[in-house]
């Protein structure tokens, strides 16, 4: 009977916020469609800011332990054959507040660079792709998108540990660590990181979702800004 059919396209319920972050990894698209149609969420953003954050200061600590051993070694070969306690206290204790501001820094540039992407990926929609959607859609569909950066993070913390060098990256420059880090050829490739091509890629299907263009063109706006910032900091270093 008529009245006994249900539409295929019938609201399903709303998946879990741990659903949507794995999910992400496989089925961006799905997810972005789903949180376009929805009310606004606090918590679609603040939960996986505050998980790239933790992941930042995983990464953090890695490279401060890569980094320590290097210069603790550096210090001893030209310091004088003795050296007090007190120096030492103090050198510890100046050590441990530049950590507590460097996570401080990192915790608040993670959050301070989910509202900044949003701004951007909110104006390219405003301005060239003459779309009008919701900021705080773009904030959630940024802070989702985190779940590629939280895995990213995650490796790379596990390639500086592996290779004792807090530059390394899950990058071409993996294979280029001999090089000076702040080697143009280096950096160039170091801009060619899976996970930034995979974190940018998601960005420009969540544009497209929520502009309602294709993916191509969106894409072309996302990664010809990402390539003009990256190559811009190259010039520059």
């Amino acid at each position: 009977m008529p009245s006994s059919l249900v539409s295929s396209s019938a609201a399903r319920p709303s998946s879990t916020l741990a659903a949507k972050l794995v999910n992400m990894l496989v089925y961006p698209g799905e997810v972005f469609d789903e949180v376009v149609a929805a009310p606004p969420r606090f918590v679609n953003w603040l939960v996986p800011t505050a998980l790239v954050a933790l992941a930042s200061l995983v990464l953090l600590r890695a490279a401060i332990n890569e980094t320590a051993p290097i210069a603790t070694t550096s210090k001893a070969s030209a310091a004088q054959p003795a050296i007090t306690d007190s120096a030492l206290l103090n050198t510890d204790s100046g050590s441990a507040d530049f950590q507590k501001l460097s996570a401080l820094a990192t915790c608040a540039g993670t959050f301070i660079g989910t509202f900044w992407t949003a701004l951007l990926l909110w104006l390219i929609g405003r301005l060239f792709l003459r779309a009008r959607f919701s900021y705080l859609k773009t904030v959630e569909v940024v802070a989702l998108a985190g779940s590629v950066v939280v895995l990213g993070a995650i490796i790379t913390a596990l390639l500086v540990t592996a290779f004792g060098d807090p530059a390394a990256r899950p990058a071409l420059s993996l294979f280029a660590l001999r090089l000076p880090s702040d080697s143009h050829v280096r950096l160039f490739l170091d801009t060619v990181n899976f996970f930034h091509l995979w974190a940018i890629g998601v960005l420009a299907i969540g544009l497209s979702r929520l502009s309602g263009v294709s993916f191509k063109e969106s894409a072309f706006w996302v990664f010809g800004y990402w390539l003009v910032t990256r190559w811009m900091l190259i010039l520059l270093a």
